[in-house]
């Protein structure tokens, strides 16, 4: 292939794929780039199937190109090699989120969009703290090594022209960080009711064990505060106990000023969120000490002080609430520890509830995972005489 010529200057990705060709979107390059064959496709809108079919016909492209530099005795075996494996790569991952596609979900359905045309119009269901640069940045940089795997859920906005707008029912964070990564980001596009968005958001965040009793009672709140619902429909269309959404809707008689000064106000459970309700009814000037003593804590903790940044938000405000002293809190030991192969993390271990459980990566082949729970047992016998040998040794 001809080199292209330098340029004085450098343009960004995006202003340079605005002015992409079809033949340069064919070939899957931008001009003045780093060689990445499959980089002009992340941000131009297209369908799953036919990402899949440039992909495919990349991955045919660097078999030849392959074939082509290893019969002439080229230098560019190499990079050729690579383009290859990253053309393999690709392929796999598409296949891989094809066939992660539950029964009856149709391929049209899912599409890569422009972020700029989605819109967030449901009620708020999580703290901002969820979509800390932190949290974000750390999913982008998973996104932008292994892509995205799993689409966010989209209706077309209600009112606007075929392809023009969405709205989102579920996926905040992998549109968050595939807008900081300034890519496109795969959807699923459905024709779902005002009822269909709520039911999507509430399933997504529902079971996740981060998601706080604050979070949970503040969304039902906003949903019956916009919709006009009921507790009762509130609950059939999500499909829980009418009584789980009233024990919650209680939580949100604590003032916003006392959640609005836990500095993670999600690590708040559920069991110490209906104490403090409940020691607020009972007196209600404690909500000053509360909220006094926790930017106290802050203060403190921001200045290095160790037993501050150890104490726990909860109990603190809780004994400034009944006047006590808090009690310091014990440290802990890592609860979650990555494990990696290579450069490639694979799983996580996660301490819960005193127990350790091992969560691997999806994409680690099943034969690998069995193998590994027939040897386990003789690893661990053969960890522990090491403990044992090191613990008489000492």
């Amino acid at each position: 292939m001809a080199q292209r010529p330098q340029r004085a200057t450098r343009r960004s990705m995006a202003e340079i794929t605005s002015q992409l060709t079809e033949d340069e979107i064919a070939e899957g390059m931008a001009p003045d780039q780093p060689f990445a064959p499959l980089a002009a496709f992340d941000r131009v809108e297209m369908s799953l199937q036919e990402k899949l079919s440039r992909a495919q016909a990349e991955l045919q492209r660097a078999e030849a190109a392959l074939a082509a530099a290893m019969a002439s005795g080229s230098q560019g075996t190499q990079i050729a090699s690579a383009q290859l494996e990253a053309a393999l790569a690709e392929n796999d991952r598409l296949k891989a989120v094809i066939a992660s596609a539950a029964p009856g979900q149709g391929l049209a359905e899912f599409r890569y969009i422009d972020t700029s045309r989605i819109e967030d119009t449901l009620p708020a269901d999580r703290f901002e703290v969820a979509y800390s640069p932190d949290e974000v940045a750390g999913l982008a940089e998973n996104i932008r090594q292994r892509g995205q795997d799993l689409a966010i859920l989209v209706r077309p906005k209600p009112g606007s022209a075929p392809g023009e707008a969405y709205e989102i029912a579920a996926g905040k964070r992998r549109l968050a960080a595939c807008r900081l990564l300034g890519i496109t980001v795969l959807a699923r596009v459905r024709d779902l009711s005002d009822e269909g968005m709520l039911a999507a958001r509430f399933s997504e965040n529902h079971h996740r064990e981060d998601l706080s009793a604050f979070e949970r009672a503040r969304y039902f709140a906003h949903t019956m505060e916009r919709t006009g619902l009921n507790g009762t429909e509130l609950a059939a269309i999500y499909g829980v106990d009418k009584s789980l959404i009233s024990h919650l809707l209680k939580l949100t008689l604590v003032p916003d000023a006392v959640v609005r000064s836990f500095r993670n106000p999600r690590a708040v459970s559920f069991r110490k969120a209906r104490e403090l309700l409940e020691v607020l009814t009972a007196d209600p000037s404690a909500e000053e000490r509360i909220v006094r003593s926790l930017q106290d804590l802050a203060h403190r903790a921001s200045r290095g002080d160790a037993s501050a940044q150890e104490a726990e938000e909860v109990s603190t405000a809780l004994a400034a609430a009944r006047r006590q002293i808090a009690p310091p809190r014990a440290r802990k030991r890592a609860t979650a520890r990555p494990i990696f192969l290579g450069r490639r993390q694979i799983a996580t271990m996660i301490l819960r509830e005193g127990r350790w459980q091992v969560r691997f990566d999806n994409l680690v082949n099943e034969d690998l995972i069995e193998r590994l729970s027939d040897r386990l047992p003789s690893i661990i016998e053969e960890l522990q005489k090491e403990l044992d040998g090191s613990t008489t040794a000492a």
